[in-house]
């Protein structure tokens, strides 16, 4: 439980993690918003992104990671919190990869069993800790990043920039709602606030560095997305594995089998290390065996999913960016204003 990875590590896994949910994105999230408008709310997911993450650098700044006490009530609520946070997501991850893998993969095949293994595999590779998956996501990296960029470059000859409507086609609301949509999808945020006690080095400049670099890649990806398919998209369950399977080469017929790999390795991550943090948190708040933890979660974890497996209207009743929204809000910037208050109160009656 005290292992520790670097910040280049650390930020790899948040890198492939946020990537997925790019080539995972469906249009049914994005009403009233074309193409031009998509590539540009890229920016201010960034500038969102930004603010409301700036209450945890400023209190790990003023406090250190070593300030608070692990067993006091406030560390139990905050780790009750954060771990339904992570559970939800890992659910809603687990969820997207059986409609994936579902409609698109295996359309006549019942993917349960798939469902429960990947689960069963995540389990494990929580089990074994941080440093494991952060070793993964470094292996990975290399070879996601060159796929994308091979993909990409077959797709170069297709673009077609008369598909890019003016910005702000349909007004600003869309693309502002689309953005903040953004931000309450990306878990990574949250795992951020948790994240300070077992990465070393410069966190905040590995921030900035990650919000650039996946901001970039997002907006390149939905470039390409919009110049190739233009409206056709929005008719698109997953518009990403569309236009990847369009794309021909002399090697392969249709490059979607990338996409699809690609999905599966960064899924793979994403849901490995939400269960560890679930485990690290609950053990840590109250002691419970990090073994028994990370069981319990994948059991709830495979039975909700199950559940939800197989039907388009639970799934998307699930989920909702509102209430992506509102969590996301909640764990990060006001837990930590939050936290903030609160260790400013005790060092005033200390005083």
């Amino acid at each position: 439980m005290n292992s520790k990875i670097s910040v280049f590590q650390f930020y790899s896994i948040l890198l492939l993690t946020r990537l997925l949910i790019t080539l995972t994105y469906t249009p049914a999230y994005t009403k009233d918003i074309t193409a031009s408008d998509m590539i540009f709310q890229t920016v201010l997911r960034l500038v969102f992104g930004i603010i409301i993450t700036v209450p945890v650098f400023w209190l790990n700044k003023k406090y250190g990671i070593e300030r608070r006490d692990k067993k006091s009530t406030f560390n139990k609520i905050k780790a009750i919190i954060f771990s339904a946070v992570f559970f939800y997501f890992s659910v809603t991850t687990v969820s997207r990869l059986d409609l994936f893998a579902g409609t698109v993969v295996f359309p006549e095949t019942d993917v349960k069993f798939l469902l429960l293994l990947v689960v069963a595999f995540c389990a494990y590779g929580a089990y074994l800790g941080i440093e494991p998956i952060a070793r993964s996501a470094v292996l990975f990296i290399i070879p996601v990043l060159m796929s994308l960029a091979f993909i990409c470059l077959m797709l170069v000859k297709k673009v077609d920039l008369l598909n890019l409507t003016p910005l702000f086609y349909n007004g600003a609301l869309p693309v502002f709602k689309t953005a903040l949509n953004a931000v309450g999808r990306t878990v990574e945020y949250a795992v951020i606030a948790v994240s300070f006690p077992f990465v070393t080095g410069n966190s905040k400049k590995g921030f900035f560095i990650w919000m650039a670099v996946q901001t970039l890649l997002t907006a390149v990806i939905f470039f390409f997305e919009g110049t190739i398919l233009g409206a056709f998209s929005r008719m698109q369950l997953f518009p990403v594995y569309t236009i990847a399977s369009i794309a021909q080469c002399l090697f392969f017929r249709g490059l979607g089998t990338l996409i699809t790999g690609m999905w599966i390795l960064c899924a793979f991550l994403k849901i490995s290390l939400l269960i560890f943090l679930q485990s690290k948190l609950i053990s840590e708040a109250f002691g419970v065996k990090k073994t028994v933890v990370t069981v319990t979660v994948a059991v709830l974890l495979s039975a909700v999913c199950l559940f939800v497996s197989g039907s388009v209207a639970r799934f998307n009743f699930l989920d909702t960016s509102y209430i992506k929204f509102v969590l996301i809000i909640l764990s990060v910037p006001v837990l930590a204003i939050a936290e903030l208050i609160g260790e400013r109160a005790k060092k005033c009656v200390k005083q």
